[in-house]
């Protein structure tokens, strides 16, 4: 019997083959929308929007801050920790950019320390008792 290959040298499913490969799931990815919904990302952002609707503008764009300077400060950690994988640990310009690095990373906390204080006065003065915007924007 004769075997017809496709051009990489494999051969034509049959028919019966086809239709098992067809109901095969193991292709199929989720959309992103999909993976926030499973993960729960989806949820937490929406509970997030409805709860700095009730914000004023102010606070809320404070938080979209703090938000910021929440993600610069991983960005920062991840730098350093790359800095601190280097094998020349000895060389003085390695223990420099260490050094700096780390300056950076914790001057960015502070930053982000003073915004969740401005952030909580804030709060208070406007009257805002739901403290709950707040943590989720720190976590």
């Amino acid at each position: 019997m004769m075997q017809i290959h496709k051009s990489l040298g494999q051969p034509i499913a049959s028919p019966s083959e086809s239709r098992v490969k067809s109901n095969d799931t193991t292709g199929y990815r989720l959309s992103e929308k999909e993976l926030d919904n499973l993960s729960g990302r989806e949820t937490k952002e929406k509970a997030e929007k409805e709860a700095s609707s009730d914000m004023p503008d102010h606070i809320a764009k404070m938080i979209e801050q703090l938000k910021k300077i929440k993600e610069q400060i991983e960005l920062q950690k991840q730098q350093l920790l790359k800095l601190k994988a280097l094998d020349n640990q000895q060389d003085e310009a390695v223990k420099a950019q260490v050094k700096a690095q780390a300056n950076l990373v914790t001057s960015i906390q502070t930053q982000m320390v003073s915004l969740v204080q401005t952030i909580s006065d804030a709060m208070k003065e406007a009257g805002v008792t739901d403290p709950g915007t707040l943590i989720s924007a720190m976590v």
